[in-house]
């Protein structure tokens, strides 16, 4: 295998690799499984809510339908080790695609690979399995469209297709018009006679959009979510990005870099694509969230500036480097396959391989499974809203990761229980709260004021405790 070869293999192996080794999330995964379930058993998209008592019977635009019924496919097939593996190939896709775009651009295989991990680091933090995974991978394949698009110009008559499917996965798909958009603003500049059909495919992929359960509404959606303000002012990854977390240092230091090359170079950068990356540099500021599309949009853009002379014929490697880099890549493909969850011990709590699903408490599942009775209500910290709704189907929850579901005196409430401001327990009382769980030591305030208010703690460990209330409801106050 020559070097060239190992190059392009790096450039999609690593990320693979890494997709494996990190766990899966349930912030936001297992609410979608729920949903993917519901939409296979029935055949409908559910229009309300049905999971909590916060928020029951109010309305739910599930944008994100498609993705669940992936996902929920993916684990009926393959269970958590399923899931791992379209995490992995949905990460392969992307990094893949970003890999041949270098190339198309004219970059040689190790720069090509190189700028791929680069964006691959800078990206790492939005890898997780949710429906925004499958949109960056329609949104690659996008991109690689997009950059053919004078070689091939039929292909890019797939991408109204691609965001058809995409306005049913994820709420990115405006980035499909959008990359059109830019790509029509470069035919333009470079009098390209294909700037026609780059606008008319735009404009169809516009109108694509729409075919949604949602109709036209689901643009309605789209900004409705990135501008409300119970979700940017309360889900961190909806905030604007600074210099405080990892993820804002290195979405900054990848934008230093790019001004660099681009100064260095001593030639002119064309201003389509200083709009390129204004437009996702501007998406990476606006929210972390953001970041996920920076580097994908930036290396698409800064590519083609990076090409250098041809440096002649392509070199070719001793018969020692060439077996070499066969190893290298025989031992990745093992380690991968070492990495997949179905070797692991199952995780008796959570009924799943032991470090495969994060952000869901082994202990307290376990408990809450052997001790709910029917018509219980739980009380929960947010982030476990969803595993709970995935695992304990049956009991109703005060809250999950749906922000944009839940009105914002629901929140008010939910805060004020926490954080035992006036009427806290008297609110416990109104949901008809018969079993808190308290996350960790942060909440140890929280567990004091159940206790001294007539709750008695049921189970307690590490990550939190679970209280029951210890007299009739109605006689509690």
């Amino acid at each position: 295998m020559s070097l060239n070869r190992l190059w392009a293999f790096l450039a999609v192996a690593l990320p693979v690799l890494a997709a494996l080794i990190a766990n899966l999330s349930s912030v936001d995964l297992t609410y979608h499984l729920r949903a993917g379930e519901g939409i296979l058993a029935t055949g409908a998209i559910p229009r309300v809510d049905e999971w909590t008592f916060t928020a029951a019977g109010a309305p739910w635009t599930d944008q994100q339908w498609g993705a669940q019924v992936v996902l929920e496919l993916a684990y009926r097939v393959g269970g958590w080790t399923g899931l791992a593996v379209l995490r992995a190939a949905l990460v392969g896709v992307v990094f893949g695609c970003l890999f041949v775009i270098g190339r198309v651009r004219g970059l040689d295989p190790r720069t090509a690979a190189l700028l791929t991990l680069a964006a691959f680091l800078v990206s790492a933090v939005a890898l997780a399995l949710r429906p925004q995974l499958l949109g960056m991978a329609l949104f690659a394949v996008v991109l690689l469209l997009v950059v053919q698009r004078r070689t091939h110009p039929r292909v890019l008559w797939a991408v109204p297709v691609i965001v058809a499917v995409w306005a049913n996965i994820h709420g990115s798909f405006f980035l499909g018009p959008l990359v059109l958009g830019l790509a029509w603003l470069e035919d333009l500049h470079d009098r390209d006679p294909g700037a026609r059909r780059t606008l008319a495919v735009g404009i169809v992929s516009t109108l694509a959009a729409c075919l949604t359960p949602f109709g036209p509404a689901v643009w309605a959606y789209a900004v409705g979510l990135s501008t409300n303000p119970q979700v940017t002012q309360r889900i961190t990854e909806w905030q604007a990005t600074t210099l405080r977390t990892v993820p804002g240092m290195l979405f900054f230091a990848s934008a230093g870099a790019i001004v660099v090359l681009i100064a260095r170079r001593g030639r002119t950068t064309s201003w389509p694509t200083l709009a390129w990356l204004g437009v996702f540099f501007l998406i990476g500021a606006f929210a972390i969230r953001g970041v996920a599309w920076w580097p994908l949009g930036a290396v698409t853009a800064i590519a083609g500036t990076l090409v250098t002379a041809a440096s002649g014929p392509e070199r070719v490697d001793p018969p020692l480097i060439r077996r070499m880099n066969v190893v290298i890549v025989g031992v990745m493909v093992v380690a991968g396959l070492v990495l997949l969850p179905v070797w692991r011990p199952i995780d008796a709590g959570l009924g799943a391989p032991a470090g495969v699903v994060g952000n869901a408490p082994s202990g307290i599942t376990g408990a809450l499974r052997g001790s709910l009775q029917p018509g219980d209500r739980l009380f929960n910290p947010q982030p476990w809203g969803s595993w709970f709704i995935f695992e304990l189907p049956e009991t109703p929850v005060a809250i999950d990761s749906r922000i944009e579901l839940f009105p914002v005196e629901v929140w008010d409430d939910y805060e004020r229980v926490v954080d035992g401001g006036d009427g806290w327990a008297q609110q416990l009382d109104d949901w008809k709260v018969t079993v808190v769980v308290a996350a960790g030591a942060s909440e140890d305030a929280f567990v004091e004021r159940l206790e001294a208010n007539g709750w008695t703690t049921a189970y307690a460990d590490a990550d939190g405790t679970i209280l029951r209330r210890s007299a009739p409801l109605a006689v509690v106050r």
